[in-house]
């Protein structure tokens, strides 16, 4: 097995497999995921199921991501400038055309923008990058949009990497299965339970990829996964266990995702910080390296790796003490804290490889320090809408396990929607921390940097998770294609980044 640097740039893998009659269209291509997508709707690509196949391949934005070097470059908009500290003017690229054959207007960008921050959808990438920002999109004329934010915001066209741009006809207030794209392929067909197909889009503005057909299929054992690309039945899994892959055609790289245990401040008994402790102390993470987590993982302290600006050296590292868990524990119960009382470990079917295992672990470990914690699983749609606002008000307290990537660069497309009072997915209510979230995210270079950091030191001040690891993913790759996996692997299979050898 190969393994690409931790620095993030990329390797040369050669990787050797079988060629089966199955491969008779030569440019075209199979990969094998762990879950189907819940949708194709634009709104979705940043849950990980639905980015594998849209992000790249169906959607495009007006900024785009270097996918090997993460460098920002552009996209649907060919320049863009911000003319005072509110506003900002981007010139859109000529010629573009959807899937549906009408042309990318301004109105068609601006349509996107507004749906996209509509209130009404449980839009999985408002509620990521965007949180409850606003965005008003003045149309110049065909080629030009102004986007104005109520506050200064010197990442905006980060984020606009992660806003699908989607045609006209797209519902504001509905959620779609698929919509009409701007990206190099379109899709052909997807039979539910079966397999999501797409082909080339002769009109692409970008040129024709060299593969011209993608079929995206999914099971849910890691070890069939690997077993297909060893057989020739498909060319790439991007996500299969470290113990399923060999020398022969696997692949080792950073995938930039983190674990985290999503505590629930809101129902007693997580609501007592000392119970939140407990949990830290009583997992033992050391002994879950190399056993039901990869050996090259490593461990967390904050939701965001150490190579974005922002990440602190301050924020603690957790070790295990079982016996101290328990003391505090009993405090807890001494002063009325129901720390009997049952918590449902919240786990989702097919989250990562030797994910059952993971969560049976942290069952174990935490009932081990005298808490009630029952493990529960959940298909990804129904897991990734327990995780967003509203909650429910009757819900048992809840551990969510949770993974996330952060790809973009910048903390703030990670922590506010996370922990400030307003976050979508966020249990805190803070204050301290809600203002320095707002100080952190309209300031700008190494005054950016601290103030994050200072942020960090509040959220490890206030205990809302359990940070677990930085994972490393494994890809398995046939000898059809050249391939090589980056940070972005894990939430986008852009197939135009496959070569056919």
């Amino acid at each position: 097995m190969k393994m690409i640097g931790r620095n993030l740039t990329a390797g040369l893998a050669v990787l050797v497999g079988m060629s089966m009659p199955a491969f008779a269209q030569e440019a075209a291509v199979t990969v094998v995921l762990g879950d189907e997508p819940a949708t194709l709707d634009p709104c979705y690509t940043a849950a990980r199921s639905n980015g594998l196949v849209a992000l790249g391949n169906l959607y495009e934005g007006l900024t785009a991501r270097d996918h090997d070097t993460g460098a920002l470059g552009e996209g649907l908009a060919v320049s863009w400038t911000d003319l005072d500290e509110t506003s900002w003017q981007f010139t859109l690229r000529p010629g573009v055309t959807f899937h549906d054959g009408t042309a990318m207007t301004a109105q068609a960008v601006k349509h996107s923008i507004d749906r996209t921050l509509n209130a009404n959808l449980t839009c999985e990438n408002r509620t990521k990058f965007f949180g409850d920002s606003s965005l008003d999109v003045e149309v110049v004329d065909e080629a030009t949009i102004i986007i104005r934010t109520p506050e200064r915001d010197p990442t905006l066209p980060l984020k606009l990497s992660n806003l699908m741009v989607h045609s006209a006809d797209v519902p504001m207030d509905a959620e779609v299965r698929s919509a009409p794209g701007t990206g190099p392929y379109r899709l052909d067909d997807w039979a539910a339970g079966q397999a999501v197909e797409m082909s080339a889009f002769a009109d692409y503005w970008g040129g024709a990829p060299s593969v011209a057909k993608g079929t995206f299929i999914w099971r849910s054992e890691s070890s069939v996964r690997a077993a297909m690309i060893a057989q020739g039945e498909a060319d790439l899994a991007p996500s299969v266990a470290s113990q399923d892959v060999t020398d022969e055609f696997g692949v080792a790289y950073p995938n930039a995702e983190t674990i985290r245990l999503n505590l629930d401040q809101l129902k007693p008994p997580l609501d007592d910080r000392r119970v939140r402790e407990a949990i830290n102390l009583g997992i033992d993470r050391q002994a879950m390296l190399g056993t039901v987590i990869s050996k090259d993982a490593s461990l967390a302290t904050q939701i965001i790796i150490p190579a974005i600006p922002g990440w602190s050296e301050d924020v603690r590292q957790w070790e295990y003490d079982p016996e101290r868990a328990r003391a505090l524990l009993e405090e807890a119960r001494a002063d009325g804290v129901p720390v009997d009382a049952e918590i449902q470990l919240v786990g989702r079917i097919g989250h990562f490889p030797n994910a059952a295992e993971f969560h049976e672990v942290v069952k174990i470990m935490l009932n081990d320090i005298g808490l009630n914690v029952n493990l529960q699983w959940f298909e990804a749609a129904a897991k990734n809408r327990m995780q967003v606002k509203p909650f429910d008000e009757d819900r048992l307290p809840q551990i969510i396990v949770d993974q996330h990537d952060n790809t973009s660069g910048d903390p703030v497309f990670s922590l506010p929607a996370r922990w400030s009072s307003e976050g979508s997915q966020s249990k805190t209510s803070d204050a301290d921390l809600d203002r320095l979230m707002s100080e952190a995210s309209q300031a700008t270079g190494a005054d950016r940097v601290e103030k994050w950091k200072a942020v960090a030191r509040k959220i490890d001040e206030i205990l809302p998770d359990a940070m677990m690891f930085h994972m490393v993913g494994y890809a398995a790759v046939g000898d059809r294609i050249d391939f090589t996996p980056t940070m972005f692997t894990n939430s986008s299979i852009a197939l135009s980044k496959i070569e056919l050898k």
